[in-house]
């Protein structure tokens, strides 16, 4: 066998490139353009990646997104049990937040709630009536008194207590809502609330 037929020459035609290496290409560009548009519109999304301790700030140090996702993973949460003990204690340094639609509000509520809604908060009004509805020189919230707050099943309480944190007043979330509170606690309680 002459040396010309085992090793490759310039005059010879490269090998072709692998198609699956094109393919794979845009899959994973098309994954990652995805991903943004979801955690664009759906920031939560990043929580868990956040709890597992991986960095996002280098990714976009100012952004809105990063900062909605690290308030919401690191957002301090009551269970049930706990918050049935608030109730049952009549505590007045804690007010319950429901930041659920008025028609969500009068159908079912947890007992002693409050209701702000999210628009509301989100508009800017809400956001004074929680400064007016907590007690201290402030309103903060942050002179002895306890915010919680609570929707359907945590998405909207999330959202809420990050555009108030925004505003300089820290909360609690209950995640499990009226959903998990009529489950768990008052089964009475209208389940056409949620």
């Amino acid at each position: 066998m002459d040396s010309s037929q085992t090793q490759p020459t310039l005059a010879q035609p490269q090998s072709k490139r692998k198609p699956w290496l094109l393919g794979g290409s845009i899959a994973v560009a098309l994954g990652l353009v995805a991903a943004l548009v979801a955690v664009r519109s759906k920031p939560d999304l990043l929580v868990p990646v956040i709890k597992a301790g991986v960095p996002l700030e280098w990714a976009a140090p100012h952004s809105d997104i990063i900062y909605t996702a690290e308030t919401l993973a690191h957002m301090p949460q009551v269970s049930a049990e706990q918050l049935k003990q608030i109730v049952d204690s009549k505590d007045a340094n804690t007010l319950l937040l429901d930041v659920r639609t008025p028609e969500e509000y009068e159908k079912s509520r947890i007992p002693g709630a409050v209701l702000v809604p999210l628009t509301e908060i989100q508009k800017g009004p809400g956001i004074d009536k929680v400064k007016s509805l907590l007690k201290g020189t402030d309103g903060t919230g942050q002179n002895g008194q306890r915010l919680i707050v609570y929707c359907t099943h945590g998405y909207r309480s999330g959202r809420a207590l990050v555009d108030l944190k925004r505003a300089g007043i820290n909360g609690t979330q209950y995640p499990g809502g009226i959903q998990e509170w009529t489950e768990k606690i008052d089964p009475s309680l209208p389940k056409n609330g949620w």
